[in-house]
């Protein structure tokens, strides 16, 4: 156990500088946005992941700490809730970066949010392996849907999920471009339907 504690507390930390160079980087788009759309679109993903990385300031040290273990069952079940979360906040932080790349491929920052989507896809699936593990350990009864993302939901259907995310491509290592070559029917979504 003491192991997967280790190994979460190295993906919180480097996801933790990710945030931050992230956020760096976001800061001068957002400022310079074309338009107001643009500039609400980056600084959405910017309060996110803001958000997330207050919520790692306080999940952290608890993580490192490890007292939950030995402590009351409310403390346990409260710290294995917190990290479920922070793996959906992993989940949700590969999509930030890919987003991204879509939009600034081959500009001065590809090289380095592609360098940022690589690891945090490497750190994201040791999540759910670590996850797997924490549930079997502690006999966790159900898992927590508000941090099942879309894409790994079983009763979702394949219309709202996207492959490269999906459990059933886990196993993938899935470029950020990839997803663009894949064909999709089209379907109304809340920005299709805005450009009617």
């Amino acid at each position: 156990m003491e192991t997967t504690f280790t190994d979460m507390d190295s993906i919180f930390n480097r996801t933790k500088n990710a945030l931050v160079d992230f956020m760096e980087i976001l800061t001068p788009i957002i400022e310079n946005a074309k338009d107001d759309h643009e500039r609400l679109f980056w600084h959405h993903i910017y309060e996110e992941e803001e958000h997330r990385s207050d919520r790692l300031d306080i999940l952290m040290p608890k993580v490192q700490d490890g007292t939950a273990l030995s402590g009351n069952q409310l403390e346990l079940v409260h710290l294995l809730q917190d990290i479920s979360i922070e793996k959906f906040g992993l989940h949700n932080f590969l999509e930030h970066l890919d987003l991204f790349l879509f939009q600034f491929k081959g500009t001065e920052y590809e090289e380095k949010i592609q360098a940022l989507r690589d690891f945090t896809y490497e750190d994201y699936q040791q999540m759910k392996v670590i996850m797997d593990k924490l549930n079997q350990e502690f006999q966790v009864s159900a898992e927590f849907k508000t941090s099942i993302p879309t894409d790994e939901k079983k009763e979702n259907g394949s219309n709202v999920k996207i492959e490269a995310y999906s459990n059933e491509h886990s196993h993938e290592h899935v470029h950020a471009a990839a997803p663009v070559k894949q064909s999709y029917k089209k379907k109304l979504t809340v920005g299709s339907l805005k450009q009617q």
